[in-house]
């Protein structure tokens, strides 16, 4: 639960609207007192930006007009002792009281490596779906939309039956690998496999297993990946008791 809703009971719309009644009932310049001075330190107590003042027994409350960009003037509350002046913006101070839940979405070293090796593998057979463009003649039909396909309109080739995906995955599972076992060299924007005999195999493979349609590139998004993704196990893992034996070259 956030600091403020359990300390206060009040959720963040409620506790927001709350200190802006205070800010708007009071005028710039004007001294806190009582039980809005005695709300608006008890909340600054409870963050780590502005607890040290607020616990100082000296310390007073301000409305004040700071200039931000622009040349504009906004009233915000002000802690203040002697000739020390600590601004407190609304916002801020809801941040603190009301943080906002985030969820962790940095990849892991083995599904970075994954991306990377499948990048590779998109690489190497783009001149196959080049070929395939290539022998369309449009107009011809979206196989996605059952849109007709103009000269000049955004078009993607898309794998039929299997997606990219599953065939690459179908690839390293019948090598009997894992994609960390995969290990890229080359320029970061055009990586291969350091194994090329496998690489010539990824080849040869993709060509007899893939199966093409043309389809407008709007379609081709919506559609996406229809829900497939990559087995866990296929991924690998990069954790070794001997970390000599990792090659992370990619």
């Amino acid at each position: 639960m956030a600091i403020g809703k359990d300390t206060f009971q009040l959720n963040k719309t409620e506790f927001g609207q709350k200190i802006g009644r205070i800010i708007k009932n009071f005028r710039a310049n004007s001294k806190l007192i009582g039980e809005p001075s005695e709300f608006v330190l008890r909340c600054c107590r409870l963050t780590e930006r502005w607890s040290k003042l607020a616990n100082d027994p000296e310390v007073v409350v301000y409305l004040r007009n700071i200039e931000i960009a622009g040349g504009r003037k906004v009233k915000v509350i002000s802690l203040e002792r002697g000739g020390t002046q600590q601004p407190v913006p609304k916002q801020k101070l809801l941040d603190e009281l009301y943080p906002v839940k985030r969820i962790a979405t940095s990849a892991t070293p083995e599904e970075k490596h994954l991306n990377a090796v499948k990048a590779a593998m998109r690489h190497a057979i783009f001149y196959q779906l080049k070929a395939y463009r290539d022998s369309c003649q449009l107009p011809i039909i979206c196989s996605i939309s059952g849109r007709k396909i103009l000269p000049g309109q955004k078009s993607d080739v898309d794998h039929v039956g299997m997606t990219f995906s599953e065939i690459s995955d179908s690839f390293v599972r019948e090598k009997d690998l894992k994609y960390t076992d995969i290990i890229l060299v080359g320029p970061p924007t055009a990586k291969r496999f350091k194994d090329s005999k496998l690489w010539e195999e990824w080849i040869a493979y993709h060509l007899q297993k893939s199966r093409y349609a043309l389809t407008l590139s709007s379609a081709n998004r919506s559609k996406g990946a229809d829900g497939y993704s990559t087995d866990v196990e296929l991924v690998g893992s990069f954790k070794s008791d001997d970390p000599d034996s990792l090659s992370l070259d990619f």
